[in-house]
């Protein structure tokens, strides 16, 4: 059960904390399955680091008794969150080796729309004036940063895009239908099905006859030395981390608030497109993080909705 939060702000504030930490150990994780896509496949990275962080949760979720939850939920909402986020990654994933850290992750979060529109048609969520101004604001940021051009007609740009709209219907399902399961259990749950998904994708590509030496996206299982073997168990490590903060971020507050502090993943992406791939900010890029901090100070401040929202005593 989510912890009973008194006051709405202080649960806003928690859960703001909660995925901002999520956001910087996520774009490090992401930008390191791009260094390394040369290296190891799509499927090793679905199944192997989710077998690790399960396994993690599942260490931490005996430890602490569950603290009321279950470990694994019936609630079908659970499940559907669990596939949308596969699908997210899948998408995201399959895109990164094609274009540059920084613009698939501009299209990616294209996600605080969707949010809004989802929480609206799922949840009968009402956002205020200045709330809708701190989503607008948040999503200019994103369109300066992706500058729309040649690159951004090409077919693979659809991918995290995808990835978007599969990440909003996540989290408009967790904090509308979900805000009753463990955080530990929904990140459980969803590493059980991303390695499960992960499992029936190699699955297919050993049916289809691909190969070992193929690229990221269609290589089947490519032999792993002991460098590979510490980044997917690291990579575990962190997405057992990742996996509970987001769930309880999204529990705490609504979706399009807690989406515009998930956009610091952008400005997380462009610091380690410098450091990583060479990849430096100019003007425009300066000018969408400073759109995607108006609108999260916006948010931060906006009244919360009529929605469904943290309980009171």
């Amino acid at each position: 059960m989510v912890p009973i939060i008194v006051n709405i702000r202080q649960a806003r504030l928690a859960g703001i904390l909660a995925i901002s930490g999520a956001v910087f150990l996520l774009s490090l994780s992401d930008a390191l399955v791009k260094l390394f896509s040369d290296a190891v496949s799509l499927g090793q990275v679905l199944v192997l680091r989710s077998a690790v962080a399960a396994v993690i949760l599942a260490i931490v979720f005996r430890l602490t008794g569950g603290r009321g939850g279950r470990f694994f939920s019936a609630n079908p909402w659970v499940w559907t969150r669990s596939f949308s986020l596969a699908l997210m990654w899948g998408s995201y994933y399959a895109a990164l080796p094609f274009i540059s850290f920084s613009l698939a992750a501009a299209c990616y979060y294209t996600s605080p729309i969707w949010m809004t529109v989802l929480s609206a048609i799922l949840c009968k969520a009402y956002i205020g004036r200045r709330g809708v101004l701190a989503i607008a604001l948040g999503f200019a940021g994103v369109l300066v940063l992706l500058r729309p051009g040649p690159e951004a007609l090409s077919p693979v740009m659809a991918l995290p895009l995808m990835a978007g709209f599969f990440y909003a219907l996540a989290a408009v399902i967790t904090y509308g239908r979900c805000r009753d399961v463990s955080p530990l259990s929904m990140a459980i749950n969803l590493n059980v099905v991303l390695a499960a998904a992960g499992s029936a994708y190699v699955a297919a590509l050993v049916l289809s006859g691909a190969g070992d030496d193929a690229v990221f996206l269609l290589a089947v299982w490519p032999p792993l030395e002991w460098p590979e073997w510490q980044l997917l168990t690291g990579l575990g490590v962190l997405l057992a981390v990742i996996t509970a903060a987001v769930a309880l971020a999204y529990q705490l507050a609504p979706a399009p608030v807690i989406g515009l502090f998930d956009n610091g993943y952008l400005v997380f992406a462009l610091v380690w497109g410098l450091l990583l791939f060479g990849d430096r900010p100019g003007m425009p890029d300066l000018a969408g993080i400073a759109l995607i901090g108006g609108g999260a100070f916006l948010a931060s401040l906006a009244p919360v909705g009529a929605g469904k929202g943290p309980k009171r005593e």
